[in-house]
């Protein structure tokens, strides 16, 4: 039988990712779903490979870790747990006993870069309450959230000093409930444009056993626009010649505007200088 998580630390309270409250839910999946774009290079961003291919893992202790699931139950516990949102694998968090445990790439935007992240993200928080310090660190007292963040690429993985902290993206809060569902989250990468980011998920719990799972992450490009049809073929006479016989029903103005009969096409040669050879 796994062993309980116990902890008899007291936690503080904390700066803050956006809260993760129905309100919030709301915005995202419109925010996810307002517009059409194109996928950029993003390998595994489904853990379709059933492996952590592309992803790096780290955990502060030797009781739980990140997984690559499939089916309903947590792989360490057997808790059950939504079902991969998107295809046969998705990622959660498992243990048995306090830890941390976070998984984490980088992002190399081009100069010019405009796009978003995208990302399913639900969870299951066995302890029914959230505590969420600005610290990674089970050992720095009560501590049981979930959330993500773009980091320095130089930082350590469980680092949340100012100077590491890019951007909160999204995160567990108190009073948030204890479970979510999955639910899409799209998050401007744009103004990031030209530099290296580092991607984490990260989930702490001193308090009792959490599940926090990821699935479908993908980085955006806007479509590209449609390229402008090419200009009409120049269809004016250039010589009276050209009107004579029937050419007349082929040839158009400067405008594009299709002459009536021989002699409007004649007399537009003729106004604009063109009269040509007369036979």
């Amino acid at each position: 039988m796994s062993r309980p998580i116990k902890s008899t630390f007291s936690g503080a309270a904390a700066p803050t990712p956006r809260r993760a409250s129905a309100a919030l839910a709301a915005l995202l999946l419109i925010a996810a779903l307002a517009a059409p774009a194109e996928a950029a290079s993003f390998d595994n961003g489904d853990f379709e490979t059933g492996d952590f291919t592309g992803w790096t893992t780290a955990q502060a202790n030797a009781d739980g870790e990140w997984f690559v699931y499939s089916g309903t139950s947590a792989p360490l516990t057997g808790r059950v747990i939504p079902a991969p949102p998107q295809g046969a694998f998705a990622a959660v968090t498992d243990q048995a006993d306090a830890g941390s445990q976070v998984l984490y790439r980088d992002l190399s935007l081009e100069p010019g870069f405009t796009g978003s992240l995208s990302f399913e993200w639900y969870y299951a928080n066995r302890a029914g309450v959230f505590v969420t310090p600005a610290s990674l660190d089970p050992a720095a007292g009560s501590n049981q959230q979930y959330r993500v963040d773009l980091v320095s690429p130089s930082a350590s993985p469980f680092s949340m000093a100012p100077g590491d902290l890019i951007a909160p993206i999204v995160g567990t809060q108190v009073g948030d409930p204890a479970s979510l569902a999955p639910t899409p989250v799209s998050f401007d990468l744009t103004p990031f444009a030209g530099t290296t980011v580092r991607l984490r998920f990260a989930a702490v719990e001193t308090n009792g056993y959490f599940q926090a799972g990821v699935d479908a992450v993908a980085v955006s490009i806007p479509p590209s626009p449609p390229t402008p049809p090419d200009p009409p073929a120049n269809t004016s006479p250039t010589s009276i010649a050209q009107c004579k016989n029937g050419g007349w029903h082929e040839k158009t103005d400067s405008q594009g505007h299709p002459f009536g009969n021989q002699g409007q096409c004649v007399s537009w040669v003729a106004a604009a200088g063109r009269s040509g050879p007369k036979s």
